[in-house]
């Protein structure tokens, strides 16, 4: 598994303005990104990065928690999901930015692009009903 700090991240091509957003020292070890983008008003690519967190025991409890962030777009602060071990956790992280990009997406009138799905995927998991 490839484990990218971001330090490691920015060398690897991360623009200024992307790291200047990131809060290096809540997100820790990343582990995974995804970049979209968007066309605004005066049809300029706008780009969005979805990074991931390492998932990691929470302090003084029993579950673990997996940081997140949305950089680009929304308040782009560091998000915590939460899960009885560190599967659940990611698993959290991955609805929860799902449940975000969802939201963002309504409020651009449905404009964000995955270039890795079909017209409209974003490529990430939606609650079921049935949990």
């Amino acid at each position: 598994m490839l484990l990218l700090n971001a330090a490691e991240l920015a060398m690897e091509g991360a623009s200024p303005k992307w790291e200047r957003a990131m809060n290096v020292r809540i997100i820790g070890d990343i582990i995974a990104t995804r970049h979209l983008y968007y066309f605004d008003e005066t049809n300029q690519k706008k780009a969005i990065s979805v990074i991931v967190g390492k998932p990691h025991p929470s302090p003084g409890s029993p579950e673990f928690q997996c940081p997140f962030q949305l950089i680009g777009i929304g308040s782009q602060d560091t998000q915590t999901a939460r899960g009885h071990d560190s599967i659940q956790a990611l698993q959290s992280a991955l609805i929860l930015v799902a449940a975000k990009l969802n939201q963002l997406n309504d409020q651009l009138g449905r404009r964000l692009i995955w270039d890795g799905g079909v017209k409209g995927d974003l490529g990430f998991p939606s609650p079921r009903d049935d949990y």
